[in-house]
C-alpha cells in the first residue's frame, strides 16, 4: 500500500475542536490573563507603593517607564529562543520569570527596586504573550482561528478586571502586597501546569525532525483514525517567511505612510497607559477611596473587554479610518469629563465614566494596528504591523514618565485629564491626513486595499 503524505495543519483544520485543543487554548488565554491582571497590580498599587516608598510621583514614573523596556526584550530574545528550543518550553521560562520577578516586587524598599523588578518581570511578559498567542492559534483549526485569538487576546481586559475586582478588597484587609503575591503566584502554578500538561507545537516538532512517535501521539488526541493509520506519512506546514527588511517600509513612497502609522500608534498607546499607568492615582487625588479606585479601574476594564469584542466587528462592517476618528474623538471627550467626575466622589459616576473611557480610549487604541493591514500591500503587511507595533511601545514607555511629572507639579485631576485627552484629536487628524493619502495613492479607496490591491 502507497504511503500517503498528510500536512499537519490540514489534521488540525479538518478535524473537530478536541476538548484537548480547548485546554491548551485555554491554558494560552490563561497567560494572556496574567498580562491584564499584571496591568492592575500595578496601577492600583501605585497609590500605596509611593506612600510605602515615600517616593514622590515622578520619581515612580521614571521606574514604570524603565520597565517598559522589559517586554521588548523579552518578546526579542525569548521569541527567537521559541524558534530554537520550542514554544512550550519558552512559555514556562516565561511565566517563571514574570511570577518570580512579580512576587518580588512585594519586597521592594527603593523606586530603583521597582524599576528593577518591573524590567524583569517584563521581560517574562514580553516571551509570554506572543508565544501564548501564536501557540493557540497553531492548535486552533483555521475556521475558528481568528475568532480563538480574539478571545485569547480578550484574557488582557478580563484579567485587569478582576484584577480590580481583588484589589478593592486584597488592598484594605491584607496590604498592596498580597496583590503581587497573588500575581506572581499563578504564574508559577501555570508554568508547572504548562510543563506537565501542554503539548509543545506540532510545526516545531515537524520542522525540527522531532520523534514522529511524539507527533503521532499529539494527534491521537484530535484525531485517533489519521494518528494511528501507519500508512500516513506527515509534513510540516507550508509557511511563508514574514517580514522583509524595514528599508521596504520607507521605500516607493510609502515613507509618509510608515511615518504617519508610527505617530498615530505611539500617540494611542500613550493615551491607554496614561489612564492604565495613573487612573487610580489620579481618582485618589480626586478623593476616592482604595475601594473606589479599585473599583473604577474594574470597570474601566470592563469597558475595555467590551471594546475588544466590538471594535474588530466595526472595523470590518464600515469604514476603519471613520470608526477610528470618531473614536479618538469621543476619546478626547470622555477623558475631559473624567477629569471632572473624578472629584464627584460618587462611585456611581465614577464607575460608569470609567467604563465609557475603557470602552473608546481602549477601542480605539485597539483598531489602530488594524489601519496598518489598510496602509500596506500584502508582502510587507507583516513588517509593517510588527514595526509600527514596536515603535508605538514609545508611548507606552512616555505615559508613566510625563504622568509622574504633571503629578508632580500637583497639577489638578482636570488639567491632567484636559491636556492628555488633546492627544485624542491629535491622533484623530493624523488618521484624517493618513486617510486620505493612502486613498489618494490606491484606485478605489480603502476597499480596495481591503482586496489587497497594491498601495503605497
Amino acid at each position: 500500500m502507497s504511503v500517503r503524505t498528510i500536512n499537519v495543519g490540514e489534521v488540525l483544520d479538518n478535524s473537530r475542536f478536541t476538548a484537548y485543543q480547548y485546554v491548551v487554548c485555554t491554558l494560552c488565554f490563561l497567560v494572556v490573563f496574567l498580562d491584564g491582571f499584571d496591568l492592575t497590580v500595578i496601577g492600583v498599587c501605585l497609590p500605596k507603593i509611593a506612600d510605602f516608598l515615600h517616593a514622590k510621583p515622578a520619581a515612580l514614573g521614571l521606574a514604570l517607564s524603565a520597565g517598559q523596556f522589559g517586554p521588548l526584550i523579552g518578546a526579542l530574545i525569548l521569541g527567537t529562543l521559541a524558534d530554537r528550543y520550542g514554544r512550550k518550553w519558552m512559555l514556562v521560562i516565561s511565566a517563571l520569570i514574570f511570577g518570580i520577578f512579580t512576587v518580588a516586587t512585594a519586597f521592594i524598599t527603593s523606586t530603583g527596586q521597582l524599576a528593577l523588578f518591573r524590567f524583569l518581570s517584563g521581560i517574562g511578559l514580553g516571551g509570554a504573550i506572543p508565544n501564548a498567542l501564536t501557540f493557540g492559534s497553531e492548535y486552533a483549526p483555521a475556521r475558528v482561528r481568528k475568532g480563538m485569538v480574539a478571545t485569547m487576546y480578550a484574557g488582557m481586559p478580563s484579567g485587569a478586571m478582576i484584577g480590580g475586582l481583588s484589589a478593592a478588597w486584597l488592598i484594605p484587609h491584607s496590604g498592596w502586597q498580597s496583590l503581587f503575591f497573588l500575581g506572581g503566584g499563578i504564574p508559577l502554578v501555570i508554568a508547572v501546569v504548562i510543563a506537565l500538561a501542554m503539548p509543545e507545537s506540532l510545526e516545531f516538532l515537524m520542522r525540527h525532525g522531532k520523534s514522529v512517535v511524539r507527533i503521532r501521539k499529539i494527534l491521537s488526541r484530535i484525531d485517533p483514525v489519521i494518528a494511528s493509520d501507519k500508512d500516513v506519512e506527515f509534513k510540516a506546514p507550508d509557511k511563508k517567511l514574514a517580514g522583509v527588511p524595514v528599508k521596504h517600509l520607507f521605500m516607493d513612497g510609502r515613507a509618509f505612510t510608515t511615518i504617519f502609522l508610527w505617530l498615530i500608534c505611539s500617540g494611542a498607546l500613550y493615551m491607554l497607559w496614561i489612564l492604565n499607568t495613573w487612573s487610580p492615582s489620579l481618582l485618589r487625588k480626586g478623593g476616592a477611596t482604595v475601594v473606589q479606585y479599585s473599583l473604577a479601574y474594574a470597570a474601566l476594564n470592563l469597558g475595555a473587554l467590551v471594546s475588544s469584542i466590538i471594535v474588530g466587528r466595526l472595523l470590518d462592517k464600515w469604514n476603519p479610518w471613520r470608526v477610528l476618528q470618531m473614536g479618538f474623538v469621543l476619546a478626547f471627550i470622555v477623558l475631559v469629563t473624567f477629569g471632572f467626575v473624578a472629584g464627584s466622589g460618587s462611585l456611581l459616576a465614577i464607575a460608569a465614566m470609567s467604563v465609557v473611557c475603557g470602552l473608546f480610549i481602549n477601542g480605539s487604541q485597539t483598531g489602530t494596528l488594524a489601519v496598518a493591514t489598510v496602509s500596506y500591500p500584502p508582502d510587507i503587511r507583516a513588517s509593517g504591523i510588527g514595526w509600527t507595533y514596536a515603535i508605538a511601545k514609545i508611548g507606552a514607555m512616555g505615559a508613566p514618565a510625563v504622568g509622574g511629572v504633571l503629578l508632580g507639579l500637583n497639577w489638578t485631576i482636570q488639567s491632567i485629564c484636559g491636556v492628555q485627552a488633546v492627544l485624542g484629536i491629535i491622533v484623530a487628524l493624523l488618521l484624517l491626513v493618513l486617510e486620505r493619502h493612502i486613498t489618494g495613492k490606491t484606485k478605489g479607496g480603502y476597499r480596495a486595499l481591503l482586496n489587497e490591491r497594491p498601495a503605497a
